[in-house]
C-alpha cells in the first residue's frame, strides 16, 4: 500500500453545496466508535504492516475528531514511510492552538484548510460555519505549531456574487501565502440544499472566466497550475492526489471511502452503522466491488493523467493505447493537445477548458 486514503465521515453541520459522503451532528460517541474501529478495518485489509509513501485524512471534516480524537487516530493508523506526505483537511472553525499542535505532534505534513471564501456573504450563503477571520487565526495557529505546508480552498462562480467579491478572495488567500492553493467552481450536486433550493449552476462562461483568473492571478504570485484545479508553488504539489492522478493504486478505509487496488476498485457503503456492525463482528464492511479487464484499468488510468499540466502519453504496445495515441494526434491538430517531447503530452488552454470532452476522447 502507497497510497492511504481515510474518509472521516462526520460533520459539525453539512454546508449547502456538499454532496460529499457525511453525518452531521453525529454524538461522541460515534466518533468514538470510528477511531476504535478503523485499525480493524485496515487489519482486515492487510494494511497493518505496510508503511505508505502518502495518507490523507478527507472527509466529512477531520478536524472534528479534536486534538485527543486525531492522536488517537495517528496512532491507529500504519506508521508513514520516512519522508511520508501526510495531509489532513480542517475546517477553520476547528482549528485551536492545541488542535495544530496535535496535528504536529502526529506527524501532519501538510494541512488542507476549507476556506472556501474570505467574503462574509458568500461564507454565509454557502452554510459555512466560519468567517474570514477564523481563516487567517487558523492559518497563523498551524504555523505556529510548525506543520510545514498549508493549502487553502476556495470556490468560484458564486450566483449572485457581487463584482469583485471572488478577485478579492484571491487577494486574501495570496496575502496569507499558503503553499497551495485550489479552486474550484461551484457544482450544485442533485440531493444538497443548493439543488433543493433550485439554485442553477453558474454558466460555462462564467465557470471559464473564474478559472482563466485564477491562473493568471495565482500565477503572477508563483503559483503553477499543475492540475485542473490545483496550483503550488514549486515542490509543494499534493503528493497523495498526483499519485491517484497518475494513476497509482490507492487503499481508502472507512464509510464511503473508495480504493483502486489493481484491477480491483472497491467503494464501502456510506452508511457508518453498516461499516460499525460489520467490524464489530470482525468482517470487512459492505463495498461495492468491481474487477475491471485490462483494457478498462488502462483507460481509467491515463484519463486521469490527463488532468496534470504534464502527463505520459499512451505506450503504442497494445491496440487501445494506439487507438488512445491516433485519438490523442486528432486532438493536438485540433488545438486541444500538445506533444512536450520524450513521449509528455499536456493539454492546451482550450484543451483544459474542454477538459471532460477531452478525456471522454481518450478514455
Amino acid at each position: 500500500m502507497e497510497n492511504l486514503y481515510v474518509h472521516v465521515p462526520f460533520c459539525v453541520s453539512k454546508c449547502r453545496y456538499c454532496a460529499f459522503s457525511s453525518e452531521a451532528g453525529a454524538d461522541a460517541g460515534r466518533i468514538r466508535d470510528f477511531v476504535r474501529l478503523l485499525p480493524r478495518e485496515l487489519a482486515l485489509r492487510g494494511a497493518t504492516g505496510t508503511h505508505p509513501s502518502t495518507v490523507y485524512l478527507g472527509g466529512g471534516t477531520p478536524s472534528i475528531l479534536g486534538a485527543d480524537g486525531l492522536r488517537a487516530l495517528f496512532a491507529s493508523l500504519p506508521r508513514p514511510a520516512p519522508g511520508a506526505e501526510v495531509s489532513v483537511e480542517v475546517n477553520p472553525a476547528d482549528v485551536t492552538p492545541a488542535l495544530a499542535a496535535a496535528l504536529r505532534a502526529a506527524g501532519a505534513t501538510r494541512v488542507s484548510i476549507g476556506a472556501q471564501s474570505f467574503s462574509d456573504r458568500a461564507l454565509a450563503w454557502l452554510g459555512r460555519r466560519h468567517g474570514p477571520e477564523r481563516v487567517r487565526e487558523a492559518v497563523a495557529a498551524l504555523r505556529d505549531a510548525g506543520v510545514p505546508s498549508l493549502s487553502l480552498d476556495l470556490i468560484a462562480a458564486l450566483p449572485g456574487a457581487p463584482a469583485g467579491e471572488f478577485s478579492a478572495s484571491l487577494r486574501e488567500a495570496i496575502a496569507l501565502e499558503p503553499d497551495h492553493v485550489s479552486v474550484y467552481p461551484l457544482s450544485v450536486e442533485p440531493g444538497t440544499p443548493l439543488a433543493r433550493a433550485g439554485v442553477a449552476p453558474p454558466s460555462d462562461d462564467e465557470a471559464l472566466a473564474a478559472v482563466a483568473e485564477s491562473e493568471s492571478v495565482l500565477a503572477a504570485a508563483g503559483y503553477a497550475r499543475y492540475e485542473l484545479s490545483n496550483y503550488a508553488r514549486p515542490g509543494f504539489e499534493c503528493r497523495h492526489n498526483l499519485a491517484v492522478w497518475r494513476g497509482e493504486d490507492y487503499t481508502g478505509a472507512g464509510p464511503a471511502a473508495c480504493s483502486r487496488e489493481g484491477r480491483e476498485r472497491r467503494a464501502n457503503a456510506p452508511s457508518f452503522d453498516a461499516w460499525r456492525a460489520a467490524l464489530e463482528s470482525g468482517c470487512l464492511p459492505p463495498a461495492e466491488i468491481e474487477s475491471l479487464s485490462g483494457d478498462e484499468d488502462e483507460s481509467e488510468r491515463f484519463a486521469t493523467r490527463v488532468r496534470l499540466a504534464r502527463w505520459r502519453g499512451p505506450d503504442p504496445a497494445t491496440p487501445s493505447s494506439r487507438r488512445r495515441l491516433a485519438a490523442l494526434e486528432a486532438l493536438a491538430r485540433d488545438g486541444l493537445a500538445a506533444p512536450l517531447g520524450g513521449g509528455d503530452w499536456t493539454l492546451t488552454a482550450r484543451g483544459r477548458e474542454v477538459a471532460d470532452a477531452v478525456m471522454a476522447e481518450l478514455a
